[in-house]
């Protein structure tokens, strides 16, 4: 509940009496040039580390606005980390370097702030620290067994210097980190491997996991090897891999935090670059890096037997898993290799529809499919390389307000427009025809696309020469290499009276291109339906169509709003791992005004406990309600709100409509944007501050 409640708290920003001044109601959402201070726009430089004979460290630094003002720190006191890089422990694995704290708390790498802090005037600082890094215990005391077991103050090693502040107290967040080698040499050993800008893609410059920590350059001077066991804080390597990969953090059930195939390597793993000159570290094997997500602990023959025997025999991982891009066993050829290999085999099927058309009472559909090039003659043709061979021909029909359809619906159980490829009959050299009775009228524009189609590929080539990385596979085989991947979309618009409508524009109110910024390659529900694209998804979720959960709405525009900052059935678990407020992380400048700028109907939601009495909700109170009150829509009671549900009166005073028996009475009659709307004194734009985020 505590997202909730942080979404509650943003919320009082808005005002229940008049809104004043402000915009001109019109859609644009440029907004004015923003004031000194805004968040992300404190900057920190700092000269080189000096330390004293009596081992006395301080840093001079300087923090400044984006204005290049001084800034002064006022109460905030920074924590600092300091760090060396050390060679890797077993040179027989042939480990890359690694990080050696100098501060420590409770045998746990960890930060300071207990120093010295001096202002000097005009956003200058300098720190002493409290410890004193050439007398360091080491917690780990086989890297320091030629220094009696002190950490040793090599001059010539690089060491790292890391300062952070924020998250709290309208202070931004502020991260900053500094290489240095005290001799002034070059250095022998660096390890930089991962930019912030790679995290940036899903987090969106937010702080991770701890409110005042974003940059991984900063989190490893704590999160790295000094640690002496897994019990006292995990590496980062450890950490990164398990989050993003498919076990949390108990080691025993699966479940990823990574929004998109978690053998993306290349998501966080660029190419290197001055700032990151240790990138291709990734392409070599470790147990550490690859048990994260591999370990199987409880099979004799899983990851940690294979990696116990291995180990014990002398070998070293890199004697199979090689670094080398092309070798069969690579890190870089069994994630992104394999991956590559699946889209291959995906694009093998491909399905085209020729036409669709309402020919009273059936929806008509002819297509063509082709499998490796070749048209196919018959159903099974397709079908054997299909999982569960089910897939579905999805045909809504578009009469200017959007689909009137939901292909599933728990209250109607309305399936007019689902036509199963099963039942398609062959028209020869790849050609099918596929009708329905629809039991509607049907008019305006048809939409047709395929759901329920994920293909059975091979990620790898058969040893024996049996099939081809990227061949189709019968869903049937037993081969080891067999992989499931969803097809690519097919998309087409008709007219209902014949001929492609070209100038049809889908009513939803984000774009594929902003999901896949952190999707990457969305698919979702794959373990039935496959879905990839907005068409495929509105051809269920959309207003006319309830949930299976009790009083949530299963229309999109609830649904992702929803799912995205209070988790599945609207359950408090936010999903999000960027900053819920920023609007653009979803939607194009014109797409979040109000009043809604797509998918401007009325929403079918049911309104008991039983799931049961669907009713209509006004559009601008659908999108709302899924951040800002606690209780499903469909079981808010307007009039004597639950705690947590306190807007809704609101809502209802000015104009939102909970629970109409008809779509009209739900229609138009919305207030929300006069103060609302873009550039109004409370517009979106303003309360969720999208400004701050571009």
């Amino acid at each position: 509940m505590k997202y909730w409640k942080a979404l509650v708290a943003a919320a009082m920003v808005l005002t229940l009496s008049a809104c004043g001044g402000g915009g001109d109601g019109s859609d644009k959402s440029e907004p004015p040039p923003p004031p000194p201070g805004t968040p992300d726009s404190l900057t920190i430089s700092a000269s080189t580390p000096v330390l004293t004979p009596d081992g006395q460290l301080s840093v001079q630094f300087n923090v400044a606005d984006k204005q290049g003002s001084g800034y002064d720190l006022g109460a905030t006191i920074p924590s600092f980390t300091l760090n060396k890089v050390i060679p890797g422990r077993d040179t027989t694995r042939q480990d890359p370097a690694i990080w050696k704290s100098f501060i420590y708390r409770s045998g746990k790498a960890t930060s300071e702030n207990s120093g010295k802090l001096e202002p000097l005037g005009n956003g200058q600082y300098r720190y002493t620290f409290a410890i004193n890094p050439t007398t360091v215990q080491d917690p780990y005391p086989s890297d320091s067994q030629s220094n009696n077991g002190v950490i040793s103050w090599d001059e010539t090693a690089t060491h790292r210097l890391g300062i952070f502040f924020g998250g709290s107290n309208n202070v931004p967040v502020t991260n900053y980190v500094l290489d240095w080698v005290p001799a002034g040499t070059p250095a022998a050993l660096t390890r930089d491997i991962v930019d912030q800008s790679s995290c940036n893609s899903c987090h969106m410059k937010q702080a991770i996991k701890h409110a005042d920590r974003a940059d991984p350059k900063l989190c490893v001077t704590c999160h790295n090897e000094s640690n002496p066991t897994i019990a006292t804080r995990r590496s980062l390597t450890t950490i990164v891999h398990k989050y993003h990969g498919n076990l949390d953090s108990t080691d025993t059930k699966t479940v990823s935090h990574f929004p998109q195939d978690p053998r993306n390597c290349d998501t966080c793993h660029k190419d290197a670059t001055p700032a990151t000159l240790n990138a291709g570290n990734w392409q070599h094997a470790q147990e550490k890096a690859c048990g994260a997500c591999h370990a199987d602990s409880t099979s004799s023959t899983g990851f940690d037997a294979h990696i116990t025997g291995k180990i014990n025999s002398g070998a070293v991982c890199t004697q199979c898993h090689g670094a080398d891009p092309a070798s069969s066993k690579s890190p870089y050829m069994v994630h992104l290799g394999y991956m590559a290999n699946e889209a291959i085999g995906r694009d093998k099927l491909q399905f085209t529809f020729d036409d669709v058309r309402y020919a009273a009472p059936n929806i008509e559909v002819e297509l063509t499919v082709t499998v490796d090039g070749t048209p196919a003659e018959s159903v099974n043709d397709v079908l054997k390389y299909v999982k569960d061979g089910n897939p579905a021909i999805l045909v809504n029909w578009d009469q200017g307000q959007g689909f009137e359809l939901a292909t599933t619906n728990p209250q109607t159980f309305v399936s007019g427009n689902k036509i199963e490829f099963s039942k398609c009959v062959s028209q020869g050299t790849g050609r099918f025809l596929c009708s329905k009775e629809t039991g509607n009228e049907v008019n305006g524009t048809l939409a047709a696309t395929i759901a329920d189609l994920r293909v059975c590929v091979a990620r790898k080539a058969d040893r024996n020469g049996a099939f081809a990385a990227g061949d189709l596979l019968p869903c049937s085989s037993t081969a080891s290499a067999l992989s499931l991947i969803a097809i690519n979309p097919v998309n087409a618009y008709f007219r209902a009276e014949g001929g492609i409508d070209s100038s049809y524009l889908l009513k939803a109110g984000a774009d594929l291109a902003s999901c896949n910024s952190c999707h990457k390659d969305l698919a979702v529900h794959m373990s039935n339906h496959a879905a990839k694209d907005m068409s495929q998804c509105t051809s269920c979720h959309n207003a006319t169509r309830t949930s299976f959960y009790a009083g949530v709405p299963g229309d999109l525009k609830y649904h992702v709003h929803s799912f995205h900052a209070l988790g599945a059935k609207h359950g408090g678990s936010a999903t999000f791992p960027g900053d819920i407020s920023n609007c653009e992380s979803c939607h194009t400048q014109g797409q979040y005004n109000l009043p809604n700028q797509q998918n401007a109907r009325p929403s079918l939601v049911a309104t008991t406990a039983d799931n049961k009495q669907p009713k209509y909700f006004s559009p601008v109170l659908v999108v709302c309600s899924s951040c800002h009150l606690k209780s499903p829509l469909g079981l808010v009671k307007p009039d004597s709100p639950v705690a947590g549900d306190e807007w809704a009166t609101h809502m209802k005073n000015n104009g939102a409509v909970f629970g109409a028996e008809t779509i009209e009475a739900a229609t138009g009659v919305e207030q929300c944007a006069s103060c609302h709307a873009v550039g109004q004194e409370q517009g979106v734009d303003k309360v969720h501050k999208v400004y701050d985020f571009r």
